[in-house]
Order: C-alpha cells, then sequence, then structure tokens
C-alpha cells in the first residue's frame, strides 16, 4: 500500500485505487485521471468525433468510474475496466443524441462495430510500456511546467506522496492557501496534458 512520502507515479492502480477508496486521497484520484486520460479520450474518440463532446463523455467517464471505485477488483486490469464504462458511456451518450434527433457526428461504423478490438487484454506488452511511460513523462513534465507558486507544491502533492498538513507545515503556508494551490495546479495541470495529445 501506498505511505506518505512513496511516489504517486510509481505506485500500482491497485494501490492508488486502494488509497482512494481508503482515504479518500485527491491525489490518488487525479494520478490515476491523468495516467488513463490520454487512452480513455482515444477510445472515445472511436465513437464520438466531436472535440468537445468526447471531452465531456471522458470527464463523465471518470465521474462514474470514481463513484463506483470501490467496486473495481485488483485481478483486473483498470485499464480494461475504465475503458468499458467509457465505452457504454459513449454509446448511451449516441443513444440520447438520437432520440433528441440530434444529428451526431461519429466515427465510421465498421470502427464502431469493431468492439472487441478496442479492449486491451490483460497481458502486458512492450506497447503498454511506452505509453505508459509516456504518459507518466506528460504528467512530470506538466508539473514541472507549472509557475513557481504552484510547481513545488504540486511536486509534494501529485510525486512525493504528502498530505495537506505536512505541505503546510513545511512551506509555512495556511492550509487553505494549500488546498486552493493544488486545485488551480490541478486544473493547469489537466490543460497541459490536453495539449500535448492533440
Amino acid at each position: 500500500m501506498g505511505k506518505t512520502g512513496s511516489k504517486l507515479t510509481d505506485l500500482t492502480d491497485a494501490q492508488l485505487v486502494e488509497m482512494a477508496v481508503g482515504k479518500d486521497s485527491q491525489a490518488a484520484y487525479f494520478t490515476l485521471y491523468a495516467r488513463y486520460h490520454a487512452g480513455i479520450f482515444a477510445h472515445i474518440s472511436r465513437y464520438i468525433s466531436e472535440r468537445e463532446d468526447i471531452e465531456d463523455i471522458c470527464i463523465e467517464s471518470f465521474e462514474k468510474a470514481f463513484k463506483q471505485l470501490d467496486t473495481y477488483k485488483p485481478e483486473n486490469k483498470f485499464s480494461t475496466w475504465m475503458i468499458t464504462i467509457a465505452r457504454n458511456t459513449a454509446l448511451d451518450h449516441k443513444d440520447k443524441a438520437k432520440t433528441r434527433g440530434k444529428n451526431v457526428t461519429t466515427t465510421s461504423l465498421e470502427q464502431s462495430n469493431n468492439v472487441a478490438n478496442d479492449v486491451p487484454d490483460d497481458c502486458h506488452n512492450p506497447i503498454d510500456n511506452i505509453i505508459e511511460n509516456q504518459i507518466h513523462e506528460n504528467f512530470v513534465n506538466s508539473i514541472e511546467g507549472l509557475p513557481d507558486l504552484y510547481r513545488d507544491i504540486a511536486k509534494m502533492c501529485f510525486i512525493d506522496n504528502i498530505g495537506y498538513k505536512e505541505i503546510a507545515h513545511k512551506t509555512g503556508l495556511p492550509i487553505n492557501s494549500i488546498k486552493t494551490r493544488i486545485r488551480r495546479a490541478k486544473e493547469m495541470i489537466t490543460r497541459s496534458i490536453i495539449d500535448m495529445e492533440e
């Protein structure tokens, strides 16, 4: 289990889930989000082509997953579980849009029907390693690229896994200021990761 001081980015998915569920760790939730945003966004884009809709569905998928995170079984691959939720959310979105009579632009029918090939198998292959390393690198680079006001605090929270109280003690800042800066850092990191994916 991840303890305070161990690097969040080095933890397995199962350890991050355990932290998120057991300790309600916002940093653990955000690390899972940062780790899988690119893959989930790409998967949803197989069904939906409007970028704004893809991002909305992506966020909704993570919200659904995080609300039911305690149902995730560590023996299953987190990416497969997450992709299943994202696919169902995308298909629900298409169904609702059809019901409303909205003309939803989608990718080709052939791609949409090829659902089985969209789900990665549970074997870890070299491509997975390359993708995970790239996502990790983007995450770390996004933190490094933050303005001075946010960078050190974000590193302490998202990389070094230090709690708000300990960060406040180390920096001499009020805990509310720490929370505000971390919230703003999250927004900037998310925007930066999205920009890198474009």
